[in-house]
């Protein structure tokens, strides 16, 4: 009897061990795919090349003074975005314009979003001192792990933008995600 009693113990243990190894969070679940969840670390955001991907993204940046003369105008088409389904989320639940348009016999998605600030105003990822040359698209999103995370949902690289603190800037995003 002390040895069944043993091996219904080992076993225990044993099945404890395993639900407990195998019952991660499900952010932290996330880390452990392949360097491709959200999140890279703890504070990290993962972000893919929108090259060969179902997502093109194209971003102007209008610079003016404070008298409203034109001082730039940026353009840019190398992004990354975030590679899960998230994405397709917020795109379906956060923006409601949207038409449906076709080049070279593949149909797109097509979303244009602006968005007008100062350098004052704008989430800049590091502080700026003159210019920028990052530039991003935010959302907020609550994880159980990491509370209210401001995602950069894409993320566009532009040569850099001088900014004088009082220029206003304008951002003029088109996303086109290539339909089935």
């Amino acid at each position: 009897m002390k040895k069944l009693g043993k091996l219904h113990l080992s076993l225990f243990s044993a099945i404890l061990i395993a639900l407990l190894i195998g019952s991660t969070q499900s952010v932290s679940a996330d880390h452990s795919l392949d360097g491709k969840g959200i999140f890279k670390d703890e504070n990290s955001i993962n972000l893919v090349s929108t090259k060969d991907s179902k997502y093109q993204i194209h971003l102007q940046i209008e610079v003016r003074n404070s008298q409203g003369q034109l001082v730039s105008i940026t353009e840019s088409n190398n992004a990354k975005y975030i590679p899960r389904e998230i994405m397709d989320y917020i795109l379906d639940e956060e923006f409601n314009d949207k038409e449906i348009i076709m080049i070279n016999k593949t149909k797109f998605e097509k979303i244009m979003y602006v968005e007008q600030s100062t350098p004052e105003k704008y989430s800049f990822r590091a502080s700026y001192t003159d210019m920028s040359s990052t530039w991003s698209m935010n959302f907020s999103a609550n994880f159980p792990e990491h509370g209210i995370k401001v995602l950069p949902v894409f993320e566009v690289y532009t040569p850099h933008v001088n900014l004088a603190i009082d220029d206003k800037f304008t951002l003029h995003w088109t996303i086109l995600r290539e339909l089935n």
